[in-house]
């Protein structure tokens, strides 16, 4: 089954991620890439970074957290 991410859902890096200097670091979901409705990955902001980061869905798990728009902007 294929785990998706709503916006402003915090997230945690898993150990299968092809960058390993990411695993294990927590962000929020700012961004989908889709198309056709198929979703390819995630944009996340890490909490330690300047900016955003690029993930596979299956590089990501839920950590049950989830902010508002509000939270952001």
């Amino acid at each position: 089954m294929t785990q998706q991410f709503n916006f402003y859902e915090e997230v945690e890096i898993l150990p299968n991620c092809e960058h390993p200097e990411y695993i294990g670091k927590k962000g929020v979901v700012m961004g989908v890439s889709e198309e056709d409705g198929v979703i390819f990955g995630y944009a996340v902001d890490l909490y330690d970074a300047e900016y955003g980061h690029y993930f596979k869905m299956n590089c990501l798990k839920s950590t049950g957290k989830q902010f508002k728009r509000e939270d952001f902007y």
